[in-house]
């Protein structure tokens, strides 16, 4: 009986630590594109640096090279992976962010790590978070260039191909003022 009561005690433990741990994640991936907040600069890819080429090992939602000319365009580019809670959390924001602005010079692009073989899951998470712009998966090479330690990141890329907006070196201006701001550079 008092072994019973044990067990209880650790299998409760256990499952506020997890739970703990997963309202922190999400907490913190939410909190790092919804608002204005005061961060470390983690991020190497400071504004005002050249984004390096985005390339993956194929695309979802069409390559947006075929799409059209990215040059000139702002670029809102979104690392995420499909296992990961608070990408899943800032998709409506960035779904309802892309919704603002799809009509103007920006072109949203996604990308994962997740390569090929994971295809039918990177699949369904788009379908079921509402993201129909461009997705690349297998976007190691270009994520590491961009210096992703975390995700989900986001970086804004201003149509001279520059760094203009980047979550942690900007902490004092949301999402859609930096896109609003690169835009001002649109000719």
């Amino acid at each position: 009986m008092a072994n019973q009561s044990v067990k209880k005690d650790f299998l409760l433990a256990l499952a506020l630590v997890v739970a703990g741990t997963i309202l922190f994640s999400a907490w913190f991936g939410f909190k790092i594109l919804g608002t204005p907040q005061a961060t470390s600069n983690r991020a190497e890819l400071k504004v005002g640096k050249t984004a390096p080429p985005i390339q993956a090992a194929g695309w979802v939602n069409g390559d947006p090279y075929q799409k059209g000319n990215l040059k000139g365009k702002v670029i809102v580019v979104d690392a995420w992976a499909t296992w990961c809670l608070p990408c899943r959390l800032q998709a409506p924001h960035i779904v309802e962010t892309y919704q603002k602005f799809k009509d103007q010079d920006v072109v949203f692009i996604g990308l994962t790590a997740e390569g090929e073989e994971m295809l039918p899951a990177i699949q369904q998470w788009l379908e079921e978070t509402g993201i129909t712009w461009s997705n690349g998966y297998g976007a190691l090479d270009t994520l590491i260039a961009f210096n992703a330690d975390f995700i989900p990141q986001v970086w804004v890329i201003g149509p001279d191909g520059k760094i203009v907006w980047n979550v942690d070196s900007e902490p004092k201006e949301s999402l859609e003022q930096g896109i609003t701001r690169a835009l001002t550079q649109v000719q």
